[in-house]
């Protein structure tokens, strides 16, 4: 399916939909909980779907309102075995996975889409008396055995996704337990897990993100937990107004723990007009120039930065590249090619992307590869493009931002 989208200025207000990386690390959460749970936010995107249906085949009655989820536990977890379907959200398949085995003695990963293109690697998890079983990292997935208390030694390189699985799950087990981290990267995510598991009244002590200790025999302290605005979302509307109009987009946490709130250094370096005041950031257009920014620990703001670097001035730098290449598609890649149907060059130079910004963007036919921040990327550069921009698999979005193109809409002057 394509969709196209004519010329626009960004000229409007917007409140921002919930994080969809909060939503579903308090959904994982919630499965190992004895008390039933409320999440306060929007449960509309995908992959947030996704987690509320693996909880429910977990044993919870989930019921969904408007502006909040309840998450009512009605089984004991009798059943030995459980086979559950990610969908293409890579992070319930790592988090889940860790969790899921320590509740059940047999677990099968399934997975569509996208997914089943990318490696997702749990072999980690055989220090702690589990068995695990995949075509080299890739679903489905059989986890045989019930996740132990122990030692864990893990590397970080590739996200944290398995490490938020690991500090979620431990504390429930009985015993102690501590994670070994090296290489590490995407910081910012640990940091939202230890906080939300803070807010639930679960104790981690992050020895300089080195290592973690957990005491077992934990239990959940809080039964309601309010999920705050998604900065991911919010990214591609900052930057579509830097480079042609005005937005103000409410809902947002100014000290937010997540990784994406890095646009706004990156909005900053480019010269950009930024008011940030009660949970509000207003951009306006400016005057834009290039800048060097580094992307390892926020490796999903590279489609609107790229987008952001096409209307600067001169030659911008963004480190990083290496965590593209296991995303929905090889993102890198993805945005040199499409992004050059609309005039703008990108070179690909080991661990970085170079844009040359500055020249006239044009309209035409683009395809977002089913990935939903390309699909958001696309998008928003038809507000600096002469003419329309059609673009191929634009439902992708929902994966993350189901309301993206509603709430284009309503900024579009």
């Amino acid at each position: 399916m394509h969709k196209e989208i004519w010329p626009f200025f960004y000229n409007g207000s917007i409140k921002i939909h919930s994080s969809k990386s909060y939503f579903q690390r308090a959904i994982a959460f919630s499965c190992l909980s004895n008390s039933n749970c409320i999440i306060h936010g929007d449960s509309n995107s995908d992959d947030i779907q996704v987690a509320l249906k693996i909880c429910s085949e977990i044993g919870f009655k989930v019921v969904l309102r408007d502006h909040y989820v309840v998450l009512n536990k009605i089984t004991d977890f009798k059943s030995k075995s459980i086979s559950v379907n990610i969908g293409e959200s890579g992070l319930c398949a790592r988090m889940f996975g860790v969790i899921l085995s320590s509740i059940f003695e047999n677990t099968e990963i399934l997975g569509e889409g996208t997914a089943r293109l990318r490696k997702i690697n749990l072999s980690f998890l055989k220090q702690l008396g589990v068995k695990i079983t995949s075509n080299n990292n890739f679903l489905p997935i059989i986890i045989n055995g019930k996740l132990k208390s122990g030692i864990i030694n893990i590397d970080g390189s590739e996200g944290s996704q398995l490490l938020s699985g690991l500090l979620i799950a431990l504390p429930f087990l009985k015993e102690d337990s501590v994670i070994n981290v090296s290489n590490l990267v995407s910081k910012p995510y640990v940091d939202m897990t230890i906080s939300l598991l803070k807010e639930f009244g679960i104790k981690i002590i992050n020895n300089n993100y080195k290592s973690f200790l957990i005491q077992g025999g934990q239990t959940s302290k809080v039964s309601k937990y309010n999920v705050e605005g998604d900065w991911s979302g919010a990214a591609f509307h900052l930057v579509g107004a830097a480079i042609s109009g005005f937005v103000s987009v409410k809902g947002l946490n100014i000290n937010s723990l997540q990784a994406d709130r890095a646009i706004i250094e990156a909005l900053e370096l480019c010269g950009a007009i930024i008011k940030l005041e009660n949970n509000v950031v207003v951009v306006r257009k400016n005057n834009l120039n290039a800048f060097s920014f580094d992307a390892t620990e926020c490796p999903d703001l590279f489609p609107p930065i790229v987008a952001l670097a096409s209307c600067c001035n001169g030659r911008t730098v963004i480190s990083g590249v290496k965590r593209l290449k296991n995303k929905e598609s090889n993102r890198a890649y993805t945005l040199k090619k499409e992004f050059a149907k609309l005039g703008v060059v990108i070179n690909i130079e080991g661990n970085k992307m170079i844009i040359e910004g500055g020249s006239l963007i044009l309209g035409g036919n683009v395809d977002s590869h089913k990935d939903h921040r390309i699909a958001m990327a696309l998008s928003v550069m038809a507000c600096v493009s002469d003419m329309p921009i059609s673009i191929q698999n634009y439902e992708a979005v929902s994966k993350s931002y189901s309301k993206f193109y509603s709430d284009l809409s309503n900024v579009s002057s």
